[in-house]
């Protein structure tokens, strides 16, 4: 890991000239130091260490200085709970409940693509899980029951358009807790964090036509059905599959948790 005051040295020393560090993606301690020191994430590099995928960060002489701004925050206190379920983020000790998620049936025929993952996909999605969140595209969480700390599905925020302000939410639950509006504390909780702490104006989510209890999930959490696509998304054995549109704005949230609301 290279800490912030090595950074800052590199810089200094090459004046006027541009500076490049390349980071392990699970280095994520380095890469945040990079971004402390102005170093701005420059996509990423294949095979560039040891054979390995690697994250390029750059400063330039008329960058402003340190820290670089970040479009998703880190959780308060790194998680957020409503005292049933927990949601913290995604990282290498989750490897193993990742793996056996996405062996479900279920799982497997609404991922995008609906594939089953492998050993290494499996590993590089929980292990760069911190890397994506820094860099903004994307916020993986575990979804624990509060109570035991077993971990009951994963959730997603998809930072697809930061000029629009929209992201999008997708989740997935073990089948052993289902049923239990776990997913829907989830999601709500997700909610609040976005519009409280990012500058998201719109989040959106999509189900398969067939797909009721996800339909519900998104409708408890106060989303609103806006359209239907047919043929978005890729099915199995090379088909195509409709997707029906939910999208949840502030007021809705709000709405979702009042008390007075109706229903």
């Amino acid at each position: 890991m290279i800490s912030t005051e090595a950074l800052l040295a590199m810089a200094g020393r090459a004046g006027d000239r541009r500076v490049e560090v390349l980071l392990r993606g699970d280095d994520a301690a380095g890469q945040r130091a990079a971004m402390e020191a102005g170093f701005q994430r420059e996509g990423i590099r294949r095979g560039a260490l040891d054979g390995a995928d690697a994250v390029p960060f750059a400063r330039l002489p008329g960058d402003p200085p340190g820290p670089v701004p970040r479009l998703l925050p880190d959780l308060p206190g790194g998680e957020l709970t409503d005292g049933v379920v927990t949601l913290r983020p995604l990282g290498p000790a989750d490897i193993d409940f990742y793996a056996e998620l996405h062996t479900d049936q279920d799982v497997i025929d609404t991922s995008v693509p609906p594939e089953p993952k492998s050993a290494e996909e499996v590993r590089l999605r929980c292990t760069w899980a911190e890397s994506y969140w820094l860099a903004g595209t994307r916020a993986d969480m575990v979804v624990f029951d509060t109570a035991t700390g077993a971990p009951t599905g994963i959730i997603g925020l998809f930072y697809q358009e930061p000029p629009t302000g929209q992201a999008m939410v997708g989740y997935s639950q073990h089948p052993a807790w289902r049923g239990r509006g776990y997913m829907t504390r989830a999601v709500q909780l997700l909610s609040l964090w976005v519009y409280a702490e990012t500058g998201i104006a719109r989040l959106i989510a999509g189900t398969n036509p067939t797909n009721t209890g996800s339909q519900r999930v998104l409708e408890k959490a106060g989303f609103h059905q806006e359209a239907y696509l047919r043929s978005r998304l890729p099915g199995p054995a090379n088909t195509r599959t409709d997707d029906v549109q939910y999208v949840l704005l502030p007021e809705d949230v709000l709405n979702a948790i009042s008390p007075c609301a109706p229903g």
